[in-house]
């Protein structure tokens, strides 16, 4: 049996519903974001529909008048003992403390350039607080490697206030935490540039590491958790998926290679290292949103920051519409393939809304 079989919803370009959003409002109007999902297939067409009309206006809104570029990836092929050249630590971590406020202010900038026709959104954000939040967690990133604590000892080191980082932009505005991401990820960019050629791969670790940890909603997955029973469908569904979202996205980037052989995007080729790297973070945070949005019983997650994120940021890091979309497909196919058949039936609404959303109709 196949997933069609199963009742995956075939495509209906049929309904000209016209959902009318605020996209600056904390809670776009006309969104299906507090909806809970309907049980019967009719019902979840409708629902399918209602997201791709408000992912295309949410697209056309990111992408009408912007097209610059993010600068290219720092390409880091090898991983060093973060002991190596002991004799730099000090100095480093001296000068990176005393610029990283400047490399904030200088993300910042570039942030304006490339949201410059979009100058109403930014004005709704705290430029001070957005530079002040993410220079503290790089602040206690860099003081982990002064002390010799290891990239895996950020979790507990700096992973409290990352919660709290992630929580304040998320549950304002849907743009809120793309914009942070991209401003964090900007600052790193910069702090590497800074760090002598040798010693960027053992921060390159540290970065990644926190980069990855504020990506991904992890904590709010074990909060809705807890307020599940033992035998909800969902808890048992996504204890099943979270066991093995590593392994599936690992799966899935050998056929996107396989697909792809020749693709290469702003950051390099998929075979380089830190390109698989990233890919297959990329990966395990769509699994990871489905979790979300089966706890939940919504597509909240989805709508107000997967899908943010992505639109601001995939195209500027030149990452193929086709390719993710072929992703989906991959992700649905290894749900069907590793997941229980009442584990599967959880979370198949969302990966087509999601396929959806990411489909030709939305993104181009």
């Amino acid at each position: 049996m196949t997933p069609e079989d199963k009742g995956l919803p075939v495509h209906d370009r049929t309904d000209n519903t016209s959902v009318s959003l605020s996209f600056l409002d904390q809670t776009p109007a006309g969104s299906i974001t507090s909806e809970k999902l309907p049980d019967n297939n009719s019902s979840s067409q409708i629902m399918i529909s209602m997201a791709v009309e408000w992912a295309k206006q949410y697209y056309s809104m990111i992408w009408a008048n912007n097209q610059n570029n993010l600068s290219q990836e720092l390409e880091a092929n090898t991983k060093l003992d973060i002991t190596e050249f002991e004799q730099q630590r000090s100095r480093i971590v001296s000068q990176l403390l005393q610029m990283l406020n400047i490399a904030g202010e200088i993300a910042w900038n570039k942030i304006e350039a490339l949201l410059g026709s979009h100058q109403v959104i930014l004005n709704l954000i705290k430029k001070t607080e957005i530079i002040q939040d993410t220079c503290h967690l790089y602040r206690k990133t860099i003081e982990a490697y002064a002390q010799y604590e290891q990239p895996s000892r950020l979790s507990v080191l700096v992973g409290r206030d990352i919660i709290v980082i992630r929580r304040k932009y998320s549950s304002v505005n849907s743009l809120f935490l793309a914009i942070l991401a991209t401003e964090f990820n900007y600052v790193g960019k910069i702090l590497l540039d800074w760090i002598p050629l040798e010693s960027q791969s053992v921060f390159l670790l540290y970065f990644k590491v926190l980069e990855d940890y504020l990506h991904d909603p992890l904590a709010e997955i074990y909060a809705l958790a807890a307020t599940h029973p033992p035998d909800s469908e969902a808890l048992i569904a996504v204890q099943q998926l979270l066991s093995q979202t590593t392994t599936i996205a690992e799966n899935i980037y050998q056929r996107i290679c396989q697909l792809y052989p020749d693709y290469c995007s702003m950051s390099g080729d998929l075979r380089n290292t830190m390109v698989h790297y990233s890919s297959v973070r990329d990966i395990e945070l769509f699994q990871i949103y489905l979790c979300l949005c089966a706890l939940e019983g919504s597509l909240r997650p989805i709508q107000e920051e997967l899908f943010p994120i992505c639109v601001i940021l995939y195209p500027q890091l030149n990452v193929s519409w086709k390719l993710v979309q072929d992703m989906l497909s991959n992700i649905l196919w290894q749900l069907y393939y590793n997941l229980s058949p009442e584990s599967f039936r959880v979370f198949l609404p969302y990966i087509h809304a999601l396929t959806e959303m990411f489909s030709d109709q939305v993104v181009y």
